[in-house]
């Protein structure tokens, strides 16, 4: 069954409206251009398909179409996955193949089916790389709008590739290795690139070798105190380019904060690594303030904004809580009262969020009781229903 042009329409100008501005790749007018001429084509309607599964997705929304039929991101991601069995992806790498792959491992991440999400961002990637698209030179040849769309793909599937780095400890392939996109002059504020490439340079101020290490548990001799406190440096303030209580602005702080509290957590992997980031303080101190940072970033922010961002979220808070519990229950134990206080104001947030799966609040929960911390849970864990693979999801 192919889905209607109507109803393809009508998700394109949710992403527009809603999602261009957290991983930007079209804008509407481009789309939609695609989508009247190129409808018949297979592996450009297998993109507009997966793009609409994500938005849908993301947003948590359904369309209908004027049957009175309801289609949901589910749906249209198995429709997608079933069409691609009739086209060959390794007869070439270009930019549509590639950005389906990318929007399907969307899907799936809001799935939380983390072994299909994984395994489609590597297909994108491996394209990626036979298209030589990690290679500079590779983009004099083409135009302005096309230099413009590869590297911003290049981007969100570096970062995403660096994200599965730290939590199914993969091994990464992508570095800055290539220009990031320039910013584009945009009258509409909902295609405004500033929030994206500030995240991108969140995500990239790290060189390679942190997330290397983070895979393996091991600072290595790349990982050196003065790399380390850099990223504290560069990261430490939030830039005043970007619309405050956005998609974007969202995704940006919390990006930001947990960067810092990696950081932290691979010097205390470093033997004989002692540094003061913040004046006056010690090292333990640190998630204290990474945390009192992320929870002002909350005041006023409407709780729909974080729901666009999936998982993505709720794990980044996770691990600044994280952080909290080894300060309580390993590294000073003075402490523990702030530490104590701060953790319960992060996980009640955590807790609040609607993407929050409730299996990776239970390993937390865990380590918690490991630690003999006690956290306000003010109502039963209960299995979330929308994930099929519970096991599966990052712990």
């Amino acid at each position: 069954m192919k889905v209607p042009q109507k109803l393809i329409e009508q998700c394109l100008r949710l992403y527009h409206d809603h999602l261009y501005v957290v991983w930007p790749m079209l804008c509407y007018d481009d789309l939609y251009k695609l989508l009247e001429e190129k409808y018949d084509d297979g592996y450009t309607y297998s993109f507009l398909i997966s793009l609409s599964a994500a938005t849908l997705s993301d947003l948590q929304t359904e369309i209908v179409s004027e049957e009175g039929v309801s289609f949901t991101g589910r749906q249209l991601c198995s429709l997608c996955m079933l069409s691609r069995q009739f086209f060959d992806d390794l007869s070439n790498s270009d930019i549509f193949r590639i950005m389906t792959y990318y929007c399907l491992h969307r899907c799936y991440a809001q799935f939380a089916d983390t072994k299909t999400s994984y395994r489609l961002s590597c297909e994108a990637v491996g394209l990626i790389k036979i298209a030589g698209f990690h290679r500079e030179e590779t983009y004099k040849s083409l135009s302005f709008s096309e230099q413009q769309l590869r590297r911003k793909v290049y981007y969100l599937l570096l970062m995403t590739e660096r994200y599965y780095a730290v939590y199914i400890k993969c091994v990464i392939s992508l570095d800055a290795t290539i220009a990031p996109p320039l910013l584009e002059i945009a009258t509409d504020p909902r295609l405004y690139l500033g929030s994206f490439l500030e995240v991108v340079r969140v995500f990239t101020v790290p060189g390679k070798c942190f997330y290397d290490a983070l895979a393996t548990n091991c600072a290595n001799d790349s990982c050196t105190e003065v790399s380390l406190k850099r990223i504290w440096n560069e990261l430490h303030t939030a830039s005043i380019d970007i619309r405050p209580w956005s998609y974007g602005y969202v995704d940006f702080l919390f990006s930001r904060h947990w960067v810092r509290t990696l950081a932290w957590k691979l010097v205390l992997h470093k033997k004989g690594m002692r540094m003061n980031f913040l004046s006056n303080t010690n090292n333990t101190r640190i998630p204290v303030q990474i945390a009192r940072d992320m929870l002002g970033n909350t005041f006023l922010t409407p709780r729909n904004i974080y729901d666009v961002h999936g998982p993505g979220i709720p794990m980044k808070a996770l691990e600044v809580a994280n952080a909290l519990v080894d300060v309580v229950n390993k590294y000073d134990r003075n402490m523990k009262l702030e530490a104590w206080n701060v953790l319960n104001d992060v996980f009640k947030f955590v807790f609040s969020l609607k993407n929050c799966n409730n299996k990776m609040i239970q390993r937390f929960s865990s380590k918690c009781q490991g630690a003999l911390v006690a956290l306000p849970i003010s109502k039963p864990l209960q299995l979330n229903d929308n994930s099929n693979d519970y096991d599966d999801i990052i712990p």
